[in-house]
Order: C-alpha cells, then sequence, then structure tokens
C-alpha cells in the first residue's frame, strides 16, 4: 500500500488521493439522499394528498424528524463493533448496496402513495446512516497521516453540510414540478449508485479488532459501546464536546424560521438567506480550522471556537429584539421583504451574527471530530465513534425538550431561549476546559502567546 498522504500544500489536495476522494463523494451521496427523501417525505405530508392517521402537520414533521434520529441509539452500537472486528471499506460497499435497496423500496412507496411504507423506508436511511458513521470517521486516521487528519474532516464536514442542505432544497423543489414522484424516486436511486461507484474506489482498511467478539445482545453492547467512550478522558470530553455542537445545530436550525418570521417579521425569502449564511458560515469556519491549526491536530482551536459561539450567540438574541423594536411590521401581511431589510443597518447585524455563528460552529466541532478519531485507541476507535453517535442523539433530543420548556412551558421568546442556551453553552465549556486543561493551556500557548 502507499504512505498515507500528508497535505503537501492545502487541505484541498486531499481531494486528489484515491484515500479520501472516494470516501468524501461516497459520504456526499448519502448525506445528500437522507435530506433529499427527507424533505420530499415533508412535503409530501405537508401539500400532499397521503393518508396521516388523524394527526396533524406539526405532529407528522416531528414524528419524521424522530425517524431519521432513533436509529443512531438503536443500531450505531452494533455497528460500531462489526466496523473494529471487520475490514471496514467491503463493509461500507455492502451498506452503499443496501441503501440502492432502500432508495428502490422508496419508489415502490411513492408508486403506491403508502404514508406507512414512506416512513419505514426513511426509517430504514436513517438505519444505513447510522451504520456507515462509525465508518467513515474511524477509517480517516487509517488512510491519513496526523498532519492531514483535520483538514480531512474539514473537508468532510465541509461536503457533508453542503450535500445536506442540497438535498433538502432538491427535495423540497422536486415534489413542486410535475411527474414529482418520479423526480424524487429516479433522484434518490441515482444518487445512491453514484455512492455505490464511488465506494468501489476506497482502498482496503484492514480490520482494527479481528478477535473482537461480537455481542449479540443490542442492551449490553450499547452499555460496551458507552463505556469505550468512558476509556480516555479526553476523547470522553471531546464527545461530550462534540455533541454540544449538535445541541446547538438542531436548537438554531429549528428555531431559525420562527425567529424570521415572528422577531424579524421577516419574509421566506429571509429564512433562505439567513439559512444559506449559516451554511456559508459553518463551511468556511470548518475550512479555517486547517490553517489555524497548523496542519495537525490542535486542541487549541476548540476555545476560540467555544468563545466565538458565546459572542455572536448572545449577540444574536439582543440583535434580533433591537431590530424589532425598532422595526415592527407596517405592510398589511406584517412581514418585511428581504429588500426592505437590506437597507436596515440591524438587519445587516442580525446577517452577520448567524454568519458568524455558522464559522464559529465549524472552528468548534472540526479539531473535535480529529481529537476524537486521533486520540481514541485504534481497536476500538470505531465503537468509540458509534458511542459518539448515541451521545449526539441524546443531545438532539434534550435539545427539543429545552426548546419545548422555554417556549412551551415558560412561553419565552426565541431570543430569551438563545440567551438561556448561551448560559448553558458556557457552563457546558467551561466544564470541558475545566476536566480537560490542555483545551485552555495549547489555546493560551497558540493564541495568547502565553509560554508555560
Amino acid at each position: 500500500m502507499s504512505a498515507k498522504p500528508g497535505i503537501a500544500t492545502s487541505q484541498f489536495s486531499l481531494l486528489r488521493h484515491r484515500r479520501f476522494l472516494p470516501l468524501f463523494l461516497t459520504q456526499l451521496g448519502g448525506a445528500f439522499n437522507d435530506n433529499f427523501y427527507k424533505s420530499a417525505l415533508l412535503m409530501l405530508f405537508t401539500y400532499g394528498d397521503i393518508e396521516r392517521w388523524g394527526f396533524s402537520i406539526d405532529v407528522i414533521n416531528n414524528v419524521v424528524a424522530a425517524t431519521l434520529i432513533v436509529p443512531f441509539l438503536l443500531f450505531a452500537p452494533v455497528a460500531g463493533q462489526y466496523a473494529d472486528k471487520f475490514e471496514k471499506a467491503r463493509f461500507i460497499r455492502g451498506l452503499k448496496i443496501a441503501e440502492i435497496g432502500i432508495m428502490a423500496l422508496g419508489a415502490l412507496a411513492l408508486w403506491l402513495n403508502s404514508a406507512a411504507l414512506l416512513v419505514l423506508v426513511l426509517f430504514m436511511t436513517g438505519t444505513q446512516s447510522a451504520c456507515f458513521s462509525p465508518l467513515k470517521y474511524s477509517i480517516l486516521p487509517q488512510h491519513l497521516s496526523p498532519d492531514a487528519l483535520t483538514g480531512g474532516n474539514a473537508l468532510l464536514h465541509t461536503g457533508t453540510s453542503l450535500a445536506i442542505f442540497l438535498g433538502m432544497i432538491a427535495g423540497t423543489l422536486a415534489l413542486g414540478v410535475v411527474g414529482g414522484y418520479w423526480w424524487v424516486a429516479a433522484g434518490a436511486l441515482l444518487v445512491a449508485w453514484l455512492g455505490w461507484r464511488a465506494s468501489v474506489r476506497i482502498p482496503e482498511a484492514s480490520a482494527a479488532a479481528p478477535a473482537l467478539r461480537l455481542e449479540s445482545n443490542p442492551y449490553r453492547q450499547m452499555r460496551r459501546t458507552l463505556l469505550r467512550g468512558w476509556e480516555n478522558p479526553m476523547v470522553f470530553w471531546c464527545i461530550i464536546a462534540s455533541s454540544w455542537y449538535w445541541f446547538l445545530g438542531s436548537i438554531y436550525l429549528t428555531q431559525l424560521p420562527n425567529f424570521t418570521r415572528s422577531v424579524l417579521s421577516g419574509e421566506s425569502l429571509v429564512v433562505s438567506m439567513l439559512l444559506v449564511l449559516f451554511l456559508v458560515g459553518i463551511c468556511f469556519g470548518a475550512l479555517l480550522c486547517d490553517r489555524l491549526a497548523r496542519r495537525q491536530v490542535e486542541p487549541a482551536v476548540v476555545p476560540l471556537g467555544a468563545l466565538l459561539v458565546l459572542l455572536f450567540g448572545l449577540d444574536l438574541a439582543w440583535a434580533g429584539q433591537a431590530f424589532a423594536a425598532a422595526h415592527p411590521p407596517v405592510t398589511e401581511d406584517g412581514l418585511h421583504t428581504l429588500e426592505m431589510m437590506r437597507q436596515w443597518p440591524r438587519a445587516w447585524r442580525v446577517a452577520l451574527d448567524v454568519l458568524m455563528l455558522g464559522v464559529a460552529g465549524g472552528l468548534y466541532v472540526v479539531p473535535l471530530s480529529a481529537l476524537i478519531q486521533h486520540r481514541s485507541e485504534a481497536r476500538h476507535r470505531a465503537q468509540v465513534i458509534a458511542a459518539g453517535n448515541v451521545i449526539n442523539a441524546l443531545f438532539m433530543v434534550a435539545a427539543s425538550l429545552v426548546g419545548l420548556i422555554v417556549l412551551g412551558g415558560l412561553e419565552w421568546s426565541i431570543p430569551q431561549l438563545f440567551q438561556v442556551v448561551m448560559a448553558m453553552h458556557l457552563l457546558l465549556t467551561l466544564l470541558v476546559f475545566w476536566r480537560q486543561r490542555e483545551f485552555w493551556e495549547r489555546f493560551r500557548q497558540r493564541f495568547l502567546l502565553v509560554r508555560q
């Protein structure tokens, strides 16, 4: 085998390497398809003539969202042990073949207009993703050298974010055109096939723990997987900090549309613009990590990202309140157009906060992913990542509960929710940096130029 590629000039040089590009393209296809199918299903339930079993659209939307999260709780631990025991590239190809079959079943569900079968297919796509996640992150350290690990994670995170966004847009638009059902069916099958074609090119990644005893009891395997996450304290706290990123992402992506409507009084086009700014920020922040980390696995970048999240998260809440006070609705429908908002400096402040919140999130999470991969024991790496997936899912469920309690139970405003979340962010990140002083010490040395 050839040597692991480092980064000769920039992280983008990884896209020329067979040890990275096929995995990158395989991940893009999977992320796109998950969100393409989910968004199409949401549009179908919202606007289509399909059975909803007497439930409201809000309830159905929550069911659809949960259908993609629950498989990570159920199947990621099981997949983690298989990813450690067997050769990973072949496992990935098997999952991509399964994705083709799942998308074929999805085409049948669309043809039959069966709501139950459509939800089952969505659950299966979530299961396939839950099984793929430990593989894609545990294979990176086998194919990339340490100096390329942060850059590889940055590219993977950027590509995944773009694929998610494009999948959401494509799924929403597809059902709005003539023959939309068939566009969804054909598009999902095509992307699944292209993903499999890319996976064929992924080089072999030898089994990390071929003698591992497989656990057939899901409860015991869940416990064993979580214990793997505890083995290395630094890795464990990186998992907690990384899961917090998914908590924040869930809060902001869920609340941003209603924040725009109820606080900013902005039209739907304003929502789209803010979501694009958030995505661009995440991608830019992720790609900036490699330069700030000086092409190494660097804990120092994490506190920087956490601090910027706090600053711009608080300012977004305050900017929203200031904008609402200065620009109450004046039109008949009570909504400000994008053209109107472009003329107001307070709107630009909100836009900058959303953009920079995305940048801060990218800076925060990418080094954590690289640290988890780099510091975890090779023979248990996939199980450690599976433990992270389980905790990620729990944090995302917790985000929904916090939103429900603050907005529904306490009846506070969305800016007040953002302030509560930032207080929680401050406490959690201080706890992480207190338990793992390396984050703070490296931050002082790298950015504050303080030497011991």
